[in-house]
């Protein structure tokens, strides 16, 4: 380190000198200043009354929880210091390191050094692009303190894994998250989210970075790309387990990278198989499309360029609420069902007290009931708490979404369920091998898909057992807009004896033979009718 600062020129040295020092700023200043006692308070929610709370009863994932909230409370942070980020639709780019996240977005502004492309990825710096007004691209910076601080476009570029050896500094470990805006970026709604690859490919003596941070990065935009480079040959089991965890209501659109490395032949191969492997592991994408920064290649940017001008006109949504809603929901979760475990151990205690004579046991037994009691009733209190914490926190938000007039309200608890695509075909045969059950042929595939997926029931007579032939001709009528020729044998009229029984109930008359419309002139009801007479009389 100190051959790298005696190596450095005086004005080098000195616009290091004032990189560090913005970097470390800790007053407020930006947007957020008006909001800072509110911020505060959220803060303090987060920082002091939910781990108080934990003592009395958390479940096992509270850390995860608690790193959730903390992250999402400094991306509300970067919105608020920067209130441009809070009108636009974010996109984040991920996938393992050096996947080409970086290479895409400085094709996509057609600048090779916009963004830089060596970062060391355990910083986890995300770097959002939006659209600048000026020929020279515009570099905001969040720090540690929750500042915004001003950077130079070539300060920025010198945020890589070679800047400690270089300038004996590590400014980029100083800063969260960065913002770029560029005029070659075309798309005015649109912040494109380049983030830190998950992993380090290739190489396994790098540590993996934070997994829980590029998870709640992603699950923080409207749209997901993920890159996966062609020199992989498919879609990884990493690539499938992670974008498997990411929130399913998000559109994600994947996106092969490199495609320069094969021949045009083999790109469509791998594109069919990565398309082919994410389909059976029930993961639902857009589109798969291949690219090549390379000039001259099949691969152009076009088709993903027409996604981002459908996306340009989509209503953004910050997904704060949403996010913060989740991690209340899983604390929620876990409270909810150790109550009622609780609830079932009181009354098996309370079961087995009323059949035990024995005074030892019952003594025992009784203090155990006791102790049930008392955590059930710590329990709720530690419900009511939560419940006060998390309306106080809603609230504040809320606040702060009025004065960006973005929607902050607290989500409803049912729009949050997230649903998945179930296989009926198994389902059965598990049913049938459970009960012992035969079944004289396998289950027809084909047959059950339409019900899992949104395609036309084209086996819905099938389905509903209308195939027969003496069923259709009775049924059919009722289904289409056809006469009703077998209307005696639908209403039963084809029995002699019972041709005026429903007369009554079409005429407005007196209902003369409610026992036989009922079917109570059947021997079984013959006790019932018998009591029912004596009673009279």
């Amino acid at each position: 380190m100190a051959d790298a600062f005696a190596s450095l020129e005086e004005a080098v040295l000195r616009d290091r000198y004032a990189l560090l020092c913005e970097a470390c700023e800790d007053r407020p200043n930006g947007a957020a200043k008006e909001d800072e006692a509110v911020l505060l308070a959220l803060e303090h929610l987060i920082e002091q009354e939910l781990p108080d709370l934990a003592r009395r009863g958390s479940p096992p994932t509270f850390t995860d929880i608690l790193r959730s909230l903390r992250y999402e409370m400094v991306r509300f942070r970067e919105f608020c210091e920067y209130p441009v980020l809070s009108g636009k639709v974010v996109v984040g780019l991920g996938g393992s390191f050096s996947a080409g996240k970086s290479s895409l977005i400085n094709a996509l502004v057609g600048d090779r050094k916009c963004l830089v492309t060596e970062v060391d990825p355990t910083t986890s710096l995300p770097t959002y692009l939006v659209q600048g007004t000026h020929d020279t691209p515009e570099v905001k910076a969040i720090n540690l303190f929750n500042r915004l601080i001003t950077l130079s476009h070539s300060q920025f570029r010198t945020l890589t894994h070679e800047e400690r050896e270089r300038y004996g500094s590590q400014v980029s470990r100083m800063l969260k998250s960065v913002v770029v805006a560029h005029n070659g970026f075309n798309w005015a709604n649109l912040a494109l989210l380049d983030t830190p690859g998950y992993s380090k490919a290739d190489e396994e003596s790098s540590l993996r970075t934070d997994a829980s941070i590029a998870r709640s990065q992603l699950n923080s935009a409207q749209f997901i790309i993920w890159l996966v480079p062609a020199d992989k040959g498919t879609i990884t089991e990493d690539d499938i387990a992670f974008l498997a965890s990411l929130d399913k209501h998000i559109p994600k659109l994947i996106v092969v990278s490199r495609a320069d490395k094969h021949p045009e032949d083999t790109i469509g191969k791998i594109v069919d198989l990565v398309r082919q492997t994410v389909t059976q592991r029930g993961i639902e994408v857009l589109d798969v499309l291949p690219f090549s920064t390379r000039p001259r290649q099949p691969w152009s940017i076009a088709p993903l360029q027409e996604y981002l001008e459908q996306w340009n006109h989509v209503y953004r949504d910050p997904g704060f609420t949403r996010q913060f809603k989740r991690q209340f929901m899983a604390y929620e979760n876990y409270l909810g069902e150790a109550r009622q475990d609780a609830q079932r151990q009181l009354s098996r205690f309370n079961r087995i007290l009323s059949l035990s004579d024995d005074s030892g046991v019952q003594s025992d037994l009784q203090s155990l009931q006791r102790k049930c009691k008392n955590d059930l009733q710590q329990l709720e209190e530690v419900c009511v708490s939560l419940k006060e914490i998390q309306q106080t926190f809603f609230r504040h938000l809320k606040q702060i979404g009025d004065r960006l007039t973005i929607p902050l309200d607290e989500p409803e608890s049912l729009s949050m369920l997230q649903y998945t695509a179930v296989n009926l075909q198994s389902m059965l045969q598990s049913l049938a091998t459970l009960t012992g059950v035969t079944l004289p042929h396998d289950p027809d595939l084909e047959l059950w898909r339409p019900l899992t997926r949104d395609f036309p029931l084209e086996h819905m007579d099938r389905l509903l057992r209308r195939d027969s032939l003496a069923i259709g001709e009775t049924w059919q009528p009722l289904m289409t807009d056809l006469p009703l020729k077998n209307r005696e044998r639908l209403l039963r009229h084809d029995r002699v004896d019972d041709r005026d029984i429903w007369q009554p109930l079409m005429g407005n008359e007196p209902l003369t033979r409610l026992d036989t419309l009922l079917r109570r002139e059947t021997s079984r009801y013959a006790s019932l009718q018998t009591l029912h007479k004596g009673a009279k009389e």
